[in-house]
């Protein structure tokens, strides 16, 4: 089982069609001669639970099939597993979700032989780990990520695609997370943080925050054209309390990775993060998924997992 691979497919993914769209990716895998076990999750929470049950059960080789969101859930899976180390574990995922943001950035290919060939060439990328402390239903909890956590708006708007994934209409891949974005923009009220990094602390009105170990969020959003996630550091960007028209006409400043232009968007670098707010709890996303509230403390273990990659990222110079 250790050098077998075993794929965890989530049949919520790509809104509701990971059943569908897995069936001709699995028959081109067995075309080509790869072979995986394969499981499938069945309730919120049961992608873990796999994971966990896999490292048990001596498979040190885990693939997810699905979007950010299923990622997510693998690596807390196998983060709050006790059978072997988290690095003892190879993983990769396959995108099928709705934003692929994740897999976008590593240039991960969504056609199965192009994917079956990047995998088998096993390209190893030891990827680092975010660790957040947070309140969860009343209760200190920690939670996992890869790619981008958040609090403020892009936590709002988790919390939003939660519910509208919930009908059985809604727009699909970039125009989704558009469509999330405009529609609770003008009812959002933008909390007051305090933020705690560096040795300095911060009170402010802040419309958005991304802590970003990638670069790409929201179906292809750019907050972090920086970030490095091997550095063991986070890439933070925040948008101060700015009008709603402001938002708009930047948008597609955020999807060209050119936000910086606007005054109110700033960036900085740290290791470790406190964030609470003045008034009441603030949302925290991760990866894409609501996880819980404020306060909340974003910490980073550097190098601490390894993926198989497409293609190992550029490398950009911080420029702030």
């Amino acid at each position: 089982m250790k050098d077998r691979w075993l794929f965890i497919m989530n049949p919520q993914s790509g809104d509701g069609q990971g059943a569908i769209k897995w069936k001709p990716v699995h028959e081109e895998f067995l075309k080509c001669g790869f072979e995986p076990v394969v499981w499938a999750s069945e309730y919120n929470g049961h992608i873990e639970e796999l994971v966990a049950k896999a490292c048990v059960d001596g498979y040190r080789k885990i693939a997810t099939f699905g979007g950010d969101g299923s990622l997510n859930a693998a690596v807390n899976g196998l983060m709050f597993q006790n059978a072997c180390k988290p690095d003892e574990v190879l993983l990769a995922h396959y995108p099928s979700g709705t934003g692929n943001d994740w897999c976008r950035f590593f240039k991960v290919p969504d056609n199965p032989k192009d994917w079956v060939e990047t995998t088998r060439k096993e390209l190893v990328f030891k990827h680092d780990l975010g660790v957040i402390d947070l309140i969860k239903k009343g209760k200190p909890a920690k939670h996992y990520f890869v790619n981008i956590a958040g609090v403020a708006y892009q936590a709002e708007c988790a919390v939003l695609i939660t519910e509208a994934r919930k009908s059985s209409s809604l727009l699909q891949g970039k125009w989704f997370y558009d469509y999330i974005v405009f529609k609770g923009l003008l009812g959002y009220q933008v909390p007051e943080l305090i933020l705690k990094y560096n040795g300095l602390t911060q009170k402010q009105k802040l419309f958005n925050m991304s802590i970003a170990i990638c670069r790409y969020n929201g179906g292809g959003m750019l907050p972090a054209p920086y970030a490095d996630p091997a550095d063991g550091i986070f890439d933070v960007t925040t948008f101060a309390d700015m009008p709603k028209w402001n938002v708009i006409k930047d948008y597609s400043k955020l999807r060209a990775g050119t936000i910086f232009k606007n005054p109110k968007i700033k960036a900085f670098r740290t290791e470790k993060l406190e964030v609470d707010s003045t008034d009441q709890p603030d949302h925290v996303e991760a990866d894409g998924e609501y996880v819980g509230e404020t306060p909340a403390t974003f910490s980073i273990k550097k190098q601490a997992l390894r993926f198989v990659i497409g293609e190992v990222p550029e490398s950009k110079e911080f420029p702030f």
